[in-house]
């Protein structure tokens, strides 16, 4: 009885959903209190559209920058200046994927995140989406929560 409670227990544990959180301002164009500059801005967005490993979030970076920690379901999405540059998007887990940027004014990247069977925990991969796929998976995906302090 005490190895089946143990088991029960492991399998609530390891299938508990996490949760999104973004540390910078959220500019989501479909947010109606954003402030999206299209004139001056570049908007990332990184996708997660799959629920495979929902209990690990990965974290993401824009340089050395924290991004945010993307959940199953969910995405995240920023703006950049891109008088700053080339810019790189990391994703970390057991590995950690990166893909370089170099930003135009006006222009929206998306890139999707996707989750692959590591060793000890959830190793990660980026690639980049066509616009028409993206939106079609915004549609689906829950926007992150972003914590009182930078609102």
């Amino acid at each position: 009885m005490k190895k089946f409670i143990s088991v029960l227990t492991l399998i609530f544990l390891l299938s508990g959903c996490a949760s999104t959180k973004q540390y910078v301002q959220n500019s989501d164009r479909n947010n109606s209190g954003n402030n999206y500059n299209n004139e001056t801005m570049a908007q990332i967005y990184v996708l997660r559209p799959s629920s495979f490993g929902s209990a690990v979030t990965f974290k993401i970076y824009q340089d050395e920058k924290f991004i945010g920690e993307l959940g199953p379901n969910s995405y995240l999405s920023w703006q950049v200046d891109p008088a700053n540059g080339k810019i790189e998007v990391i994703s970390k887990a057991e590995n950690y994927a990166m893909i370089v940027i170099t930003p135009e004014v006006g222009k929206t990247y998306y890139i999707k995140q996707k989750v692959k069977m590591g060793w000890i925990m959830a190793r990660t991969e980026l690639e980049w989406l066509k616009e028409e796929e993206a939106l079609e998976m915004l549609k689906k995906l829950k926007a992150p929560e972003i914590p009182n302090l930078i609102q």
